[in-house]
């Protein structure tokens, strides 16, 4: 369960900003959110901007630290590191950058952050609350220089030396068995994913080739109540000879798989049931003859139920991109209801569809938005709660207004061409 994360110097977020999962004392929906020893946490968080705010900004730093710590180990010695700070003034293009998590596993709250350039991993700390107040496990300063506790020093001082400059600690004393960085290090190898449009389809095509009963059967049910006329749907792997057969463009493109000249092309058959003659009449269609809409809702299907059943947390990048605002919304109040997400799952997404900028839906809390100054091309973070409306209040209206900035200023009247 994440708490909060913040990033300093990548991409647009110059300064330092801070998405925060941890509630204020607004009662309000307080049956949705989740808990954490005296901690009240959001399942959901919404967050708006204009193009080119830097909204997916904010999604690219969380995937670029979660996917920092997972390859660590597969770093070979002085390789680069692909961190890119904010390039719009001298001092930042040469300064670090900063990612911290907050976060809960197995009971335990962490605090684990690092910096760092293309070169160096200059700063780590791992810190756990075993009470109100946080324990260290380690720090790291000035890139080779660790700090332990008595607790810590006599399992983990061995394995510094089998780290690397441009190493994470907490990656490379977990693959030495470290017992005290274990946990820490495995919620971002198993709790928290990113997702956006390039990696959805292949992560679904990865889990129907498991032949999951039971996804089948939550991927159906989702399709079914989506009210998209679908009955019934197929999962099948055809295999054929490359040597034997000739493929046009759009062959190419739909295939997934490839080895041993064997070619491997999965393919979904949905069942349409329609009215013909007066009688019922199915029909199949391809995945890919389905809708842009159809086709999203098949790629979340897998990541709803690896989330709700595990209690995940995941990021996704434009969650409404080709769906209906009730469809959208729908997926949301997943994770906002209490009997469905019954292992603390969390949603972390952003939009454009201000139809769920709705005080029905949310917290004030649990809305935030991302604005550039076009002046100095710095990206600011900040939640509606700061601007405290009133419970009454209608947020849509007064988006589209400008009250709470993360607006875009469009003129088109005087185009030429």
């Amino acid at each position: 369960m994440l708490i909060q994360f913040s990033v300093s110097n990548f991409l647009s977020f110059r300064d330092e900003v801070i998405l925060s999962l941890s509630t204020n004392k607004d009662d309000s929906h307080k049956e949705n959110l989740l808990s954490y020893k005296n901690e009240r946490i959001l399942p959901c968080v919404a967050i708006y901007g204009a193009n080119a705010a830097g909204k997916s900004n904010l999604h690219k730093a969380m995937r670029a630290a979660i996917r920092m710590i997972r390859s660590s180990n597969n770093l070979q010695i002085d390789q680069p590191l692909l961190i890119t700070p904010f390039l719009l003034d001298e001092n930042s293009r040469n300064n670090k950058t900063k990612f911290e998590f907050i976060y809960v596993y197995n009971g335990i709250k962490y605090e684990y952050g690092f910096v760092l350039d293309t070169q160096y991993v200059w700063e780590e700390y791992l810190y756990e609350y075993r009470s109100s107040k946080p324990s260290m496990i380690f720090e790291r300063s000035d890139i080779n220089t660790y700090r332990f506790t008595s607790k810590s020093k006599p399992q983990l001082s061995k394995i510094v030396d089998k780290n690397t400059s441009n190493k994470l600690f907490l990656a490379t004393a977990t693959s030495w068995n470290s017992d005290l960085t274990k946990d820490a290090y495995m919620w971002f190898s198993n709790m928290v994913d990113t997702y956006d449009s390039q990696n959805l389809e292949e992560l679904m095509f990865k889990e129907f080739e498991k032949n999951d009963d039971s996804l089948n059967k939550f991927m159906l049910h989702l399709l079914q109540k989506a009210d998209i006329n679908i009955t019934n749907f197929n999962y099948e792997k055809n295999k054929q000879d490359t040597n034997q057969i000739l493929m046009d463009i759009e062959d190419f493109i739909n295939l997934r798989f490839k080895d041993s000249g064997i070619l491997k092309q999965p393919k979904i058959m949905t069942s349409h049931q329609v009215i013909e003659n007066g009688k019922k009449q199915e029909y199949e269609l391809n995945y890919f003859d389905e809708s842009n809409g159809t086709k999203r809702l098949f790629t979340y299907g897998p990541v709803l139920k690896n989330a709700l059943e595990n209690g995940k947390t995941i990021i996704i990048d434009e969650i409404d991109n080709a769906l209906h605002p009730a469809m959208t919304k729908s997926l949301i109040e997943m994770f906002q209801n209490p009997n469905i997400n019954k292992k603390s799952a969390q949603l972390i997404f952003n939009t454009h569809e201000i139809s769920l900028l709705d005080l029905n839906l949310f917290r004030r809390d649990q809305i935030y938005f991302v604005e550039k100054d076009n002046k100095t091309g710095v990206s600011d973070l900040y939640s509606l709660d700061d601007f405290s409306p009133r419970k009454s209040e209608n947020i849509q209206k007064g988006y589209l207004q400008g009250r709470y900035g993360a607006m875009p200023v469009v003129n088109l009247e005087d185009i030429e061409w």
